[in-house]
């Protein structure tokens, strides 16, 4: 594992950021799936919301020239969302950091987990990998006022990031 392998399991800072400055491109978003749901058991306890609550479900690819950097699957309770964020969440190609910055939004991100997998044929295809390829996987909380405001799941193709 290099540096930036390290550096992407490990930081509690904007993800597109550190993509820009690797390839030195803008990072365009691409909404793949984005519907609101109902929070089931797990989903309460990972949020701390009650059960049937509305969450925004999203899935994201990062991607830099058409290929995907990155993919990121998010849980946001609506109930934790003033309606200028959550117009801007459901209806823009626009980073969570970014959203974030431009509402003046301070939270911290705390890192759950981290690890790495070898990609199923699904996963290698979304990220335009081999089957098998290595990828980092990482999950954590954004966190304002004590409670989660996103729960974020991130899928990086190692060998995109092999400098």
């Amino acid at each position: 594992m290099n540096a930036i392998h390290r550096i992407l399991m490990t930081t509690d800072g904007s993800i597109t950021a550190i993509i820009e400055a690797i390839t030195q491109r803008e990072v365009k978003v691409q909404t793949v799936e984005q519907k609101i749901v109902r929070a089931d058991e797990k989903t309460s306890k990972l949020l701390n919301v009650g059960v049937g609550e509305d969450i925004n479900y999203r899935v994201v690819y990062l991607k830099v020239d058409g290929d995907v950097y990155a993919k990121a699957v998010s849980y946001t309770p609506i109930k934790r969302l003033d309606d200028n964020f959550k117009e801007d969440l459901m209806r823009a190609d626009i980073p969570i950091g970014r959203i974030m910055r431009k509402h003046g939004i301070e939270a911290r991100r705390e890192i759950r987990w981290s690890k790495v997998i070898d990609a199923n044929e699904r996963l290698a295809e979304e990220l335009g990998i081999k089957e098998g390829g290595k990828v980092i996987v990482r999950n954590y909380n954004i966190i304002k006022g004590g409670n989660v405001l996103i729960h974020i799941t991130e899928f990086f193709p190692v060998e995109k990031f092999d400098l």
